[in-house]
């Protein structure tokens, strides 16, 4: 097989995976509101479910890149896969809170690991100039996975329960672990260097102000998006089976974003990133005016998809150009400042509830977070110009059939 079909087939293979642990991450965020119900609990506690597994990823995903860097990265995204199925099989038949709270953070862990692996798997097949794209076809799958995986699952799970909504993901999550087993070929790799050696990344200022960037911008993201369904609905009027069609929406604006981003060169990603950001920004600061209006708030939720989905490939290439040898682990660590800014939006988003301000003035407190990333990530361009970054973080393919 040549080396360019080896490559296609990676990248189909990894965006495949990606669109199974993204719709397994975000998938209940369409179904909160019958999952409240059925549990008994309220929203807000059901929100904690989200919170729960931002919070295993973030902890659990750099101790496993770390423990698990010296396994062959074919074999590691086998057991990655068979480990998050076997946690969304556990989340569609939990009947009761804590059984589901146990499932999603086995499923957290399970994707905390995984998108460090595929990261650096999509950045060994290619040359450093592609290393953007390759990222990119990655973050298509979670693209794809707001596409077609979580309005598909919320339209399930609000006419057959939203345990219906974790067979479907258990099923996608299969198809991806069958395409691991008989497509992925050996993956030449150097072992990450471990916890010491790889501190010595995090102390450049870039890694610092790149991975502050991140938690700061999608704090504001994601502190308006757990709380979009029930947003469109009481804010903005939407019938529940128009909310999956404006959910659609915003799936095909990440679809946008992360295809925008593929095309930027590595060497401007610096220097670009703070325009998504500043449009997400400005999407979120006035998320309270458009939804009153049922075409502003799909004009909305579409933009803050594209912006957000721009920035993210952006900032995890940038991360690991900058790392070097710990460029596995820089690149887990990501995945966890993700992840405290998906844990912080939801408490952030319950404050604001409990409160009294109304769904309505959620997405501008979140706002406020991700104008902070904006002047962040202007820094990072200041600094990087300074300092230019480390160069590409390939590695070969290995022999394969």
């Amino acid at each position: 097989m040549s080396h360019f079909s080896v490559v296609v087939v990676i990248a189909f293979i990894l965006m495949l995976s990606a669109f199974a642990v993204g719709t397994s991450e975000f998938i209940i965020v369409g179904v909160l509101p019958e999952v409240a119900a059925d549990l008994g609990v309220d929203v807000p506690t059901a929100g904690l479910l989200v919170t729960a597994y931002a919070v295993s990823v973030a902890l659990g995903g750099p101790v496993l890149t770390v423990l698990t860097g010296r396994i062959a990265r074919r074999t590691l995204l086998i057991s990655v896969m068979a480990l998050a199925l076997v946690a969304s099989l556990g989340s569609a038949l939990a009947h009761d809170y804590t059984l589901l709270m146990t499932a999603r953070v086995v499923a957290a862990l399970a994707q905390g690991l995984f998108f460090a692996v595929a990261s650096q798997v999509a950045i060994a097949a290619v040359p450093p100039e592609k290393q953007t794209a390759a990222i990119a076809k990655v973050v298509n799958g979670v693209a794809l996975s707001t596409i077609l995986g979580i309005p598909l699952g919320t339209l399930i799970g609000q006419n057959y329960g939203w345990r219906a909504s974790f067979v479907l993901v258990s099923a996608l999550t299969a198809i991806g672990l069958v395409g691991v087993v008989l497509g992925t070929p050996k993956i030449a790799h150097e072992p990450d260097p471990g916890v010491r050696a790889g501190l010595f990344a995090f102390g450049r200022r870039t890694v610092l102000l790149g991975l502050a960037t991140t938690v700061l911008s999608f704090t504001g993201l994601i502190t308006a998006f757990t709380y979009v369904a029930p947003a469109l609905r009481e804010v903005s009027g939407f019938e529940p089976g128009w909310v999956t069609g404006v959910l659609l929406v915003y799936g095909l604006g990440t679809l946008v974003g992360s295809t925008l981003a593929g095309r930027v060169p590595t060497d401007r990603i610096a220097r670009v990133l703070p325009v998504p950001l500043a449009v997400l920004g400005a999407g979120l600061l006035t998320q309270g005016l458009v939804l009153e209006s049922k075409v502003a708030a799909v004009v909305s939720v579409f933009v803050l998809g594209a912006s957000a989905f721009t920035a993210g490939p952006l900032i995890h290439t940038y991360l690991m150009g900058q790392a070097g040898s710990a460029a596995g682990l820089v690149a887990s660590v990501n995945i966890s400042a993700f992840n405290v800014a998906a844990a912080l939006g939801p408490m952030l988003g319950g404050v604001v509830l409990t409160s009294g301000l109304g769904l309505r003035w959620i997405g501008t407190v979140g706002g406020l977070s991700t104008i902070l990333g904006v002047g962040v990530a202007l820094v990072v361009g200041r600094v990087t110009a300074a300092r230019p970054a480390t160069s590409g973080t390939t590695t070969p393919l290995a022999a394969h059939v």
